[in-house]
Parts: structure tokens; sequence; C-alpha cells
């Protein structure tokens, strides 16, 4: 799973299968179910960490499935799950249409994001949903309004349901495509100059209420901060990179120590915001 992670960290995974069409996919979730195999359904492999040991049953990637991108009725979306989220950012961004300038520079795919509810620059992508497609780990498509889905920072519907994200209809606003393109550019910059170049996985910690991650981790001495090949980035407190073949054991070694430094200093519980995934080395 390294090969498919952007932290270039994971054991190997017993079967990665990539269905062609909603057909194939219910016939991967059929066998699945018949022979009680477990499923984990992979995105672009950011916001994520794999195990050393890496993940048993299938993963499934959609990218062959699910990465069309349409505009219709002028102003919205609809989009596969697979699709990058940064290309639809740029795709929106050339079209003047107004919402998703916040996704620039945001590794990880559209699913993910609904997923996880992605948000940054004080926005996030639950206000854009109008409906979402899923499938669920019996074959069962569904299609659900936004009224019909719930959100909450870095939180939705989707985990704790057993469905599978196929699709996203977004709801955009028309404006000047200029004035979104000098935005994103902004934002574009900003990020370069905040984010780390070495293979990461993201904001590692969740924002508590009242001050960013990165601040308590960086006011308790955690910047540049090392185990084995994982090291704290000296760019953004909040990032842990693979500066040299670092292991799942090394990046989960430097979470602990990171909260607990933040709990003593600040009295305050960090809360992942990555998931952790598969089993640890040697199981």
């Amino acid at each position: 799973m390294s090969l498919h992670t952007s932290l270039k960290i994971g054991g190997p995974a017993d079967f990665l299968v990539y269905p062609q069409n909603i057909d194939e996919l219910r016939h991967v979730l059929e066998l699945a179910g018949q022979h009680d195999i477990p499923l984990f359904v992979l995105g672009q492999g950011t916001n994520l960490l794999v195990k050393d040991g890496g993940i048993r049953g299938i993963v499934l990637n959609l990218a062959d499935m699910c990465s069309s991108c349409v505009v219709f009725f002028n102003q919205s979306f609809r989009a596969g799950a697979a699709l990058p989220l940064s290309k639809l950012g740029w795709e929106a961004a050339n079209k003047g249409l107004s919402g998703l300038e916040f996704t620039t520079g945001i590794p990880g795919s559209l699913g993910g994001a609904l997923y996880m509810n992605a948000g940054a620059y004080g926005a996030s992508i639950s206000e854009l949903i109008r409906e979402v497609s899923t499938i669920d780990f019996t074959g069962n498509y569904l299609v659900r309004s936004r009224e019909e889905l719930e959100f909450s920072y870095r939180w939705s519907t989707f985990q704790e349901e057993k469905v599978i994200i196929l699709e996203g209809v977004l709801e955009l606003i028309p404006g000047d495509k200029n004035k979104i393109m000098q935005r994103v550019k902004a934002i574009r910059d900003d990020r370069l100059a905040k984010h780390p170049l070495y293979p990461s996985a993201g904001s590692v910690f969740r924002n508590p209420p009242g001050k960013p991650a990165g601040f308590l981790i960086e006011q308790s001495g955690c910047k540049g901060m090392a185990k084995g090949g994982a090291q704290v980035s000296l760019q953004h407190g909040n990032f842990i990179i693979n500066r040299e073949n670092a292991t799942a054991g090394d990046v989960l070694t430097l979470m602990e120590i990171i909260k607990q430094k933040v709990r003593d200093n600040f009295q305050i519980e960090l809360e992942p915001e990555i998931r952790v995934i598969g089993e640890n080395g040697g199981e």
C-alpha cells in the first residue's frame, strides 16, 4: 500500500481491485459478502495511514469507474467520487463557478472529501452538496439529498454507514471568472508556502475548539521532532512527513509523543484526523 498512499507507507493488501462499472462493483460486493471478505474503499490514498502489516481482504479503487465530471443546469456539477478534488476545483473556476476555491491544493478525491467533510479557509464541502449517490455492501443503489444527510466538523453520515460513495452533485455560485481564478491562485500559493513537499497525509490531528492543532503542537516544542524516518514538518506542525523510509510504526509513535506533549502543556486531548487502518507488522 506504500505505492497507493500519499505518505508512501503501508504493508501489502490481500487484493487490490479496480472495477470498471457498477455491475463489476456489485459482483465484487457479492463475492465479498458470500465469503465474508473485508472491504476497504481507497480514494487518492490521502488522509490515510496504512499500518506496516497491510490490509486483509479487498481494497477497492473506483478510479476507473467514478472519475467523470460534468456540468449541467448552469451551476451544478455532477462528479464521480474518484475525481481528484483539486481537479474539480480548477474545472469549476475555469467555468466561472465559485464555491470550490478552498479545495485548491487539497489532495484526495471527492468521495474522500464527502466522507470526511473536508474543509479549509472557512469553507467545507458539505455547504455545496445537493445530493450524493451511494451503493451499500449488498449492492443497493441510493440517491440522497443534502437534507437526508448529516455533516459536522470532519464528520459525515457516511462514517457510520456501510456504503460506498459513487457520485456527488454540487451546487456552485456563478461569479466573475477572473476573481475566482485570482482566489484559486492565492490559495495555491499560500498552500505551497505552508505545506511540506515531502510525502505526508495532510493534517494529522483535528483542530480542537479555540486553537489550531498546528499551533498547539508547535508551542509544545514538537516542530522538527523525529522518530525513525518520520518527522514533524518544519513548515507546519500538524503535518508528519515521511522524510526517509518511515514506517507506520514511526508515525504512530510520533503521534503519541505529540499528543502527550500537547496534553502536558495545554490539557487538551488531540484527536486524529487521519484514518489509521490495517494490521501491525508481523501480524
